[in-house]
C-alpha cells in the first residue's frame, strides 16, 4: 500500500487560537475525519480506525467516551442476531 500525504495552510493565529502545535492538530483532525466518516457510513470501523492512526479497539473506545453508537442495527437485523444468541444458548444448554 503507497500511502498518500495529503496537507493544507493554516494560520499560525488559528493554531495559537486552537492552543494546538502541528502534530496534535494533524492527530486531532484524522480523529475528527475519521469518526465523521464512520458515522456516515462511509468507512468501516477498522478503516476508520486506520485513518485515525490507532488499533479498532482504542477507536472504539473513543467512540464510546463520546456517546457514538458503534453498531447500528435496525428492528429486523436486531431480532435475528437475538434470535441466533437464543439458539445458541439452547445448544449449550443440552
Amino acid at each position: 500500500m503507497n500511502p498518500e500525504t495529503i496537507s493544507f495552510e493554516i494560520s499560525q493565529d488559528l493554531l495559537a487560537a486552537l492552543k494546538l502545535g502541528r502534530e496534535q492538530l494533524k492527530e486531532e483532525m484524522r480523529l475528527l475525519a475519521a469518526i465523521a466518516y464512520f458515522q456516515g457510513k462511509k468507512l468501516s470501523l477498522g478503516k476508520a480506525a486506520e485513518l485515525a492512526g490507532i488499533n479498532r479497539l482504542e477507536f472504539m473506545d473513543i467512540l464510546s467516551q463520546k456517546g457514538i453508537i458503534l453498531f447500528d442495527y435496525d428492528e429486523t437485523e436486531l431480532e435475528t442476531e437475538l434470535r441466533g444468541i437464543s439458539q445458541l444458548r439452547g445448544d449449550n444448554d443440552s
